[in-house]
C-alpha cells in the first residue's frame, strides 16, 4: 500500500511538473490566445473584452500578482430570486466545475480565476467555454457544459 501511494504521488508530481513546463502564460500570450479563440476582441491595459458564442466576456489580469480573472456579467442580484442563488451555489459544487457563479458590485457573474503564468492555452480555452456556458445557462441548467460531479441535483434545494 505504501509503495502504491508513493507511485501515485510520484506520478502526480511528474504530471504537475511536465504540465507547468509548457505553461508560461503572460499578458501578450493571453491576448493572442483570446484573439485566436474569441470574437470582437478589444484590449486596454490589463483588461481584455471579447465575445464568445454571443456571450460578453472580460479578462482582467495582473502580471505582478500572477493572477487572471475571466468573467461574464449575467444579471443584477436584485432581479434574481433567492432560490436561484441557492441553486447557483449548489451548481458551483456539482455542475459548473472550474467556472463559478459569483456576486460582485450587485451583479451575478460567471467567473474563472487562476494564476496567470501556469495557465495553458488549452486551460484558457476550456475556461472561456465554461464561463460562457455558465452565463448562458444561469437560471435554467446552471452548468459549465464540461462535466459534472455526481450528487444531489443542482435543482434540489437544501432545507
Amino acid at each position: 500500500m505504501k509503495s502504491l501511494k508513493a507511485s501515485v504521488l510520484s506520478l502526480l508530481l511528474f504530471g504537475a511538473l511536465s504540465v507547468n513546463a509548457y505553461a508560461d502564460m503572460n499578458p501578450d500570450k493571453l491576448l493572442k490566445s483570446i484573439e485566436n479563440y474569441g470574437e470582437s476582441v478589444e484590449s486596454e491595459g490589463n483588461l481584455i473584452s471579447f465575445m464568445y458564442k454571443g456571450v460578453n466576456l472580460y479578462c482582467v489580469f495582473d502580471k505582478n500578482a500572477d493572477r487572471m480573472r475571466l468573467v461574464s456579467p449575467i444579471v443584477e442580484v436584485k432581479n434574481v430570486p433567492p432560490e436561484a442563488l441557492i441553486i447557483a451555489l449548489q451548481a458551483n459544487y456539482h455542475t459548473v466545475l472550474d467556472a463559478r457563479y459569483a456576486i460582485g458590485d450587485g451583479i451575478v457573474y460567471s467567473a474563472f480565476i487562476h494564476p496567470l503564468s501556469p495557465l495553458t492555452e488549452k486551460e484558457l480555452q476550456s475556461a472561456i467555454r465554461q464561463v460562457s456556458t455558465a452565463a448562458h445557462t444561469f437560471g435554467d441548467q446552471y452548468t459549465s457544459g464540461e462535466l459534472s460531479f455526481p450528487g444531489a441535483s443542482q435543482n434540489q434545494q437544501t432545507e
